[in-house]
């Protein structure tokens, strides 16, 4: 079928079996003939012929793109076998969202390394503009970051989960004995964000505009810093989770409008990239999300 999805994606781009089959380098009628074989074996019509020329239907349109999908994964494993035959190591550099499952990661990490040998594994955290400029640089391979802006059809956005929110907060605060938080709960309280100097106003409108919290907003350098930061009182510390409560902090849900305050977490890399190692990392990492 690898051959008849070529054959089709082809079709489909060039609107044209003659022009499909000179780009394939086949015959009009052979390219033709395989077409008709595939609808015959998943037993769906994917164009509807008009004389010569020829819609494709709403099903067609799907298995288009999923075909393409399948066909660049295909071709970039096949790529990684021939650098594993003669030898020759990969890298893959990693983007994660401060904040993200530090225990996921870790064990995505043992499970990726440990089937992929000759692939030189990079891990980077930072913020969503941090790890949004090198990807899009090619300085990234792939992020794992939460959704901050619309999607692009010019990456791949595969989405791993919803993520609950928590507060982080020191567990003699009167808030810490409550089964839930909302937000409004929260305004007179300092919320405190990992960010570099930089990125403090975009963040500040995240947390404000799209995630709706209307605190005041206290920066940390890092994880660690935060968690600290809210063991001594000084604010709470939105997490997820895996985020491990102790030194006197406790965890509690966040909630928002009356339902629980989450976000979308994606893997995000460019459409044009020799993908086969992104899926296969996001592969293991859904399979430790489970």
């Amino acid at each position: 079928m690898y051959r008849q999805m070529r054959y089709f994606i082809a079709v489909v781009e060039k609107n044209s079996f003659f022009e499909a089959g000179e780009l394939c380098h086949i015959s009009q009628s052979a390219i033709s003939q395989q077409i008709k074989a595939l609808e015959n074996e998943l037993q769906v019509q994917l164009l509807e012929r008009h004389g010569r020329t020829f819609t494709v239907t709403p099903a067609g349109r799907y298995f288009y793109e999923q075909a393409k999908k399948m066909t660049q994964m295909q071709e970039s494993v096949v790529r990684e076998v021939r650098r594993i035959e003669s030898g020759e190591y990969q890298r893959l550099r990693v983007g994660v969202l401060n904040g993200f499952s530090t225990r996921i990661i870790r064990e995505t990490v043992r499970d990726f390394t440990g089937s992929h040998p000759h692939v030189r594994l990079y891990l980077t955290t930072g913020t969503h503009e941090e790890l949004f400029h090198p990807v899009n640089s090619g300085s990234l391979d792939m992020v794992i970051n939460d959704q901050w802006r619309a999607l692009s059809d010019q990456y791949v956005n595969e989405e791993l989960m919803e993520q609950p929110l928590f507060a982080l907060l020191r567990q003699d605060d009167p808030l810490a004995s409550e089964d839930r938080i909302s937000l409004n709960a929260l305004q007179e309280r300092m919320c405190i964000l990992v960010a570099p100097a930089e990125q403090r106003e975009t963040e500040t409108s995240h947390w404000r505009d799209v995630m709706g919290l209307q605190s005041s907003f206290l920066f940390a350098e890092n994880v660690d810093e935060a968690c600290l930061n809210a063991a001594a009182g000084n604010g709470f510390y939105p997490c997820d989770a895996d985020m491990t409560a102790e030194g006197g902090t406790v965890k509690i849900p966040l909630f928002r409008d009356g339902k629980p305050l989450i976000r979308k977490m994606f893997a995000f890399w460019p459409e044009s990239s020799d993908s086969s190692l992104q899926w296969e990392f996001t592969e293991t990492l859904c399979h430790n999300l489970k």
